[in-house]
């Protein structure tokens, strides 16, 4: 389930990630193709008695593997001021993505 950037997610499914991606939706009418460049990836709710943050600078999610690791069901995690690089090479900030793990 996925509606304007909140979904839900199984914890394991999340933890056994290893990229991220920008996705056009379903009924968008053309096939555009977008690259992660960076974002800022915050942790709460369940294994996070504080919010937690990282980093990761493409898109691969190895930079916040081990807060990835520290989440269970009841954690949430929001992916925020997420730079991505679609036609024409063009650079912009996409709206945050924010999930709750099961």
């Amino acid at each position: 389930y996925q509606q304007q950037g909140q979904g839900r997610i199984a914890a394991a499914d999340f933890k056994a990630q290893d990229y991220c991606r920008a996705e056009m939706p379903k009924d968008f009418e053309f096939d555009v193709k977008f690259t992660v460049l960076s974002a800022t990836v915050y942790f709460t709710g369940a294994g996070f008695p504080n919010v937690e943050m990282g980093y990761i600078n493409s898109s691969s999610l190895k930079p916040v593997k081990t807060l990835m690791d520290k989440c269970r069901p009841g954690s949430i995690v929001v992916f925020d001021n997420i730079k991505v690089k679609g036609p024409g090479d063009e650079v912009r900030t996409i709206e945050n993505v924010s999930m709750k793990l099961y």
